[in-house]
């Protein structure tokens, strides 16, 4: 495999593309889009030319928990969904056919065929957003009550970055990796999220109607930026 800057390079074209663009993809790595009819062999010299902009953005994101090495991690032992304060005991048996996993009492049995990490995640993944919905609707609702801010629909998400969002519309989407913060963290995300209801921007007003609900805003702000550590890389 291709690297630079201890990152695997993927290098793709694409016809709507009209300069080189360099980015970092979370569980990916490196990645550079080419209009086409570019001439490959000037793509180390961009690179090179990039590579402090690469390394900086590399170490910010590492630091912030977000995974762009690229490599694929182990399949989980454990699961735990702090949001809850819950942990699975995860155990894997191999055998032809489709990835199932099955719960019990404290316990995921992950069954199918287990060369296929991939498939795994993926299976995990859509476990955890189906225990997302069961834990998260109940807060909002509750933390809609308290404070009076309504919304129109709520939705469970698998975004790679975003924590949340609220449309126009006031339906709120919660991203399921919630599930991995602390409590805290993750009652001050849906505030957050509900004070949109009101405010569909970061004004001064906005923040002023967190404050009223949550005077200590600004440290929780802080925690979520760095909320990526508490989620596993085969969320990624």
């Amino acid at each position: 495999m291709i690297s630079f800057a201890g990152l695997p390079l993927t290098v793709k074209t694409n016809v709507r593309a009209k300069r080189v663009l360099v980015k970092l993809v979370v569980g990916q790595g490196l990645e550079v889009v080419l209009p086409p009819g570019f001439d490959q062999t000037l793509i180390p010299d961009i690179l090179r030319e990039k590579q402090g902009w690469i390394e900086r953005t590399r170490d910010a994101m590492q630091a912030e928990g977000q995974d762009v090495s690229g490599v694929l991690p182990e399949l989980p032992d454990t699961i735990s969904f702090m949001a809850c304060d819950r942990m699975y005991q995860v155990a894997y048996v191999d055998r032809p056919g489709r990835i199932v996993v099955r719960e019990n009492v404290g316990r995921l049995l992950v069954s199918g065929p287990l060369e296929d990490r991939r498939a795994i995640f993926e299976a995990l993944q859509f476990f955890t957003a189906r225990k997302a919905r069961e834990v998260l609707l109940p807060l909002l609702k509750v933390m809609s009550r308290d404070t009076g801010l309504t919304y129109a629909a709520f939705q469970i998400r698998r975004q790679k970055t975003r924590w949340g969002s609220c449309s126009a519309r006031g339906t709120i989407s919660l991203n399921a990796k919630l599930l991995f913060l602390p409590v805290e963290l993750v009652d001050h995300l849906l505030l957050h999220e509900l004070c949109h209801t009101r405010q569909m921007n970061h004004s001064d007003r906005y923040w002023a109607l967190v404050e009223s609900f949550q005077p200590d805003y600004r440290r929780l702000e802080h925690a979520v930026k760095y909320g990526g550590i508490h989620v596993p890389a085969w969320f990624v």
